[in-house]
């Protein structure tokens, strides 16, 4: 059994808790990387028409009253964290999700501590409004078998009030025996598939996950393939997803305060390669290579800018982190000038000694033009090198030159052309 906690439009509401001037206002958040379109809107904002993914100036002409919210990840996330604080105390199988304001607990076994699902619900809601008030009020609750049944009906459920309010619970709790029926009633939109395939279900009239249920299972493979198999068994209660329990991450962080703001992209990246040197000399990094990062800032004026990077592979080399680093800020780099720049090590991966594009063994070629071991194979780096750039190209990328018939009198068969593979 899972339980699922819900938030819907987590980043405005807590700009309305923090700003009270934006009770009544229609909110809507930019996308972190392309500010000139929207991410998510509030429900009043959604009454006039805005849609996530429309292009900011269209929002603004259908709500003239449209106020667009600074993102500010720092202060997002922080929330966030203390909400996982709160629910690991009280269950110690918790699971995030990409969506900040989409939490799941699993309850196997806290019968014994908060006795039947309502009433742990509403110990539960206690411990929240503890933390705020609008938490305990504003969170839609669902119970179910697995993440993906909590989260349809945490979908189907209504805001409570607050738990001093002594107002029922609006939370939906569905037993394992009736998933079948409660799931037949939900649009296939709650559907963990691809939105293409749930653009195609519609248009051929599924609209809810019973008329799919009754759908046989090899015209849905033969049309869909694997999203239409897996969506079945979404369909049907066959799929049960546990709540993975997640460990608090620990990871290493680093800061650095600039005595006046800096605007200028040459300072951030300065700034940043020394930051990188200090986090890669933490103790608990020795041994281990560095592959999530996640760099930070505190602008002027307020608000706070963040990007989040996943390596394609490990590295403990500082030269290549800043490299990686750099690309990604010239894609979404600060709005304004930096108070405070912060680096976050927190994926890591095996010791890493990285190996150069040539063979370091004794006698092996360390020439730029040998790319080739004395066999004639070309060596392991540059034929990893060669397949990467082939995936991301679609096609050959790089080649080399065959000698054929150098004594030739005809030019075209004295050299090749293959591809290096």
């Amino acid at each position: 059994m899972a339980l699922c906690l819900w938030w819907p439009g987590f980043e405005l509401e807590l700009e309305r808790v923090r700003t009270p001037q934006l009770v009544d206002q229609p909110l809507a958040l930019p996308t972190p990387g392309d500010r000139r379109r929207i991410e998510m809107g509030c429900a009043l904002a959604a009454s006039s028409g805005v849609e996530p993914g429309m292009i900011v100036s269209q929002a603004v002409a259908l709500c003239p009253a449209l106020v667009l919210c600074e993102p500010d990840p720092d202060f997002h996330d922080a929330a966030r964290d203390r909400i996982l604080g709160i629910l690991r105390l009280w269950s110690p199988v918790v699971e995030g999700s990409s969506d900040r304001g989409r939490l799941f607990v699993g309850v196997d076994g806290l019968e014994r501590l908060y006795g039947p699902p309502a009433r742990q619900i509403e110990t539960l809601r206690a411990r929240l409004e503890t933390l705020s008030p609008w938490l305990a009020s504003s969170v839609r609750v669902g119970y179910a078998p697995g993440k993906f049944a909590a989260w349809v009906a945490a979908r189907s459920a209504k805001p409570a009030g607050s738990a001093s309010s002594g107002r029922p619970g609006a939370a939906v709790c569905v037993a394992p025996a009736d998933l079948a029926a409660f799931l037949a009633r939900q649009p296939v939109d709650v559907l963990p598939v691809s939105p293409r395939t749930v653009k195609r279900l519609r248009r051929l009239g599924v609209g809810r996950l019973g008329r799919l249920v009754r759908m046989p299972e090899p015209a849905l493979v033969s049309q869909f393939g694997a999203d239409g198999r897996r969506a079945l068994a979404w369909a049907r209660g066959e799929r049960i997803d546990r709540v993975r329990p997640e460990a608090p991450a620990r990871p290493i962080r680093v800061a650095l305060d600039f005595p006046s703001p800096i605007g200028q992209l040459e300072l951030l990246h300065a700034a940043l390669d020394r930051l990188i040197e200090r986090a890669l000399e933490h103790p608990r990094r020795r041994g281990k290579s560095v592959r999530g990062l996640r760099v930070s800032a505190s602008l002027e004026g307020g608000g706070s800018w963040s990007i989040r990077a996943i390596a394609r592979e490990p590295t403990s080399e500082p030269e290549r982190l800043g490299v990686f680093l750099r690309s990604r800020i010239a894609l979404d780099r600060p709005r304004r000038a930096v108070e405070t720049l912060r680096l976050e090590l927190f994926r890591f991966g095996p010791a890493s000694a990285q190996a150069g594009l040539f063979d370091p063994r004794e006698g092996a070629p360390r020439a730029l033009g040998s790319l080739e071991t004395r066999n004639g194979e070309l060596l392991p780096p540059f034929r990893r090198a060669a397949r990467l750039l082939r995936l991301r190209l679609g096609g050959a990328a790089l080649y080399r030159v065959l000698e054929l018939e150098p004594e030739s009198r005809l030019p075209e068969r004295r050299h090749a052309l293959m591809e290096l593979a």
